[in-house]
């Protein structure tokens, strides 16, 4: 994992990557997100997101579960390709 110091910004919706899943903290105020392309990111809004701040790249599903866990994100939601 590869965390990512200053301020980057993507905009939504994510263009040649998807979101894979996500972790919500109690209430779902905030939420992490671990894109398919191994990116971690944090929405702004949580739902409908206009953008998303990058917190790391080259993220395993392990780094990402751990990551959350230690930062109070404890309800973990793998999401579905629409079809």
């Amino acid at each position: 994992m590869r965390a990512v110091e200053r301020l980057v910004l993507a905009s939504a919706p994510l263009r040649r990557d998807g979101e894979d899943r996500r972790w919500y903290t109690e209430g779902a105020d905030n939420c992490l997100v671990l894109t398919k392309r191994r990116r971690l990111l944090e929405p702004h809004p949580v739902f409908g997101p206009t953008h998303y701040r990058l917190l790391a790249c080259r993220v395993t599903r392990g780094e990402a579960q751990a990551y959350a866990r230690n930062h109070g994100f404890s309800h973990e939601r793998l999401l579905r390709p629409r079809s």
